[in-house]
């Protein structure tokens, strides 16, 4: 029977007195009540044995799964939320789970309730990082070694696919995943398909920052240099194949040429891990110009019909730039996930100025932050005491790589985690230490 996103036999609603926020959720006084709804929403819809996210609810061909990617970002949600040991429950599965686990790292989505584990046995550098960055921010928060071991595993695993050539253009790049097994020529290939490029041979720019970002946490962690060696070098790989200079922004990444294509999520997670001070080595100025390149290029409005009928305008990210968009054949979308992470890009660039002691521009990023999130909080859809998101306002649209978005109806634990981040101001690609780094 297809599984329906408003099926809950018994839903208890968490009092609202009894939730523990850390100190920088207490500062955000206004978005209290939403942020416990959406972590109801959350603690509803996930695996009772282990934790793990239902990724998409409501779409029947992903019942039960549970996405890499997703479970690592609901880790860092709850982590936001002070529910430490609902994070502790999601990460010690992938330690504990042999089978989650295939040529060197994690598989790209697991089923709990199937005894083999697999849904999508692919395995891409890029939720591995994720689940290193939430690993780190668990073990900062429960200072229990296994944490910082397996962020160091993982970390490990990224620099294995380091491109350690210097001869080579991509010298510094990290790869989206290993080479494949030897039982199926496929393996590890885009869309599963041995015509298409093998993932050994792509370098995304969304791994470098992400690799970025965990390896300059594990070196002022640790004092360890291989950390900062390879953190240095994928920012010099950013510099050099990501930064565009022509448009003020970042290319998608590097195959066999460079693919100058946009993606919205590296503008944002680039500002969010490198920040004012290490962006004006590339460019002076250039965290706003990113800004404003997202702005005119990528954000959209959008109308977007609730389940109850209601029809709104609702304004955001989509995946990829208003060109793209047209070109493949679509009408622009809204991402909530992809919106949430503007938006925390917005805070790191309104905190960087405060540093800096410009109150004009301090003010000028809070106030767009501010709107984003308003925009978002009328897309939320309530539901017995719970908030919640469709992955995208579009259902079955060409995202601009090799994904659509999930079916009509559905709702992603994806949205709901990046919204809890985002209000409650919790950005998981700035170093937990400073923020400056």
């Amino acid at each position: 029977m297809e599984k329906t996103l408003f099926r809950i036999s018994s839903l208890i609603v968490l009092s609202f007195s009894l939730v523990v926020f850390p100190i920088h959720v207490l500062e955000a006084r206004e978005y209290d009540l939403q942020i416990v709804k959406l972590q109801n929403w959350l603690l509803i819809n996930r695996d009772s044995s282990t934790g793990l996210p239902h990724s998409h609810v409501g779409d029947e061909r992903f019942e039960n799964w549970a996405i890499t990617y997703d479970s690592a970002v609901a880790t860092l949600a709850y982590i936001a939320l002070g529910k430490v040991k609902d994070a502790q429950k999601i990460i010690d599965y992938y330690i504990n789970t042999p089978n989650a686990w295939r040529i060197g790292g994690i598989i790209d989505a697991v089923n709990p309730t199937n005894p083999v584990v697999g849904e999508d046995w692919s395995v891409r550098t890029g939720s591995n990082l994720w689940m290193g960055i939430a690993s780190f921010h668990l073990y900062k928060a429960t200072k229990d070694i296994k944490y910082l071991t397996l962020t160091k595993k993982l970390a490990d695993f990224a620099i294995s696919l380091q491109n350690n050539n210097k001869d080579d253009l991509s010298f510094g790049g990290i790869r989206l995943g290993p080479l494949g097994g030897p039982n199926v020529a496929s393996d590890q290939h885009l869309y599963n398909d041995i015509n298409q490029p093998a993932f050994y041979e792509i370098f995304a720019t969304e791994h470098s920052i992400d690799a970025y970002a965990l390896f300059n946490m594990l070196y002022l962690e640790t004092q360890d240099t291989k950390y900062k060696d390879a953190r240095d070098k994928a920012l010099g790989w950013l510099k050099r194949i990501a930064y565009n200079k022509d448009e003020h922004r970042f290319n998608r990444g590097y195959s066999k040429s460079l693919d100058t294509a946009v993606a919205t999520d590296v503008q944002s997670w680039g500002i969010s891990a490198l920040g004012l001070d290490v962006l004006d080595s590339f460019e002076p100025g250039l965290a706003e110009k990113m800004i404003e390149f997202v702005e005119n290029n990528c954000l959209s409005e959008v109308y977007f019909t609730k389940p109850g009928g209601e029809k709104i305008k609702v304004r955001g990210a989509d995946f990829v730039d208003h060109k793209t968009a047209a070109r493949l054949g679509r009408a622009p979308v809204v991402s909530p996930e992809w919106t949430f992470q503007l938006i925390n890009a917005y805070r790191r660039i309104e905190l960087d100025f405060k540093k800096r002691g410009d109150t004009a521009r301090e003010n000028q990023y809070r106030e767009k932050r501010a709107a984003l999130i308003k925009s978002m909080l009328n897309l939320a859809i309530e539901t017995n005491n719970t908030l919640a998101y469709p992955y995208t306002t579009q259902p079955g649209a060409v995202i601009g790589h090799e994904y659509s978005t999930p079916k009509e109806g559905n709702l992603s634990s994806i949205g709901a985690s990046y919204a809890i981040l985002a209000l409650s101001e919790f950005d998981p690609l700035v170093c937990p230490e400073t923020s400056e780094e």
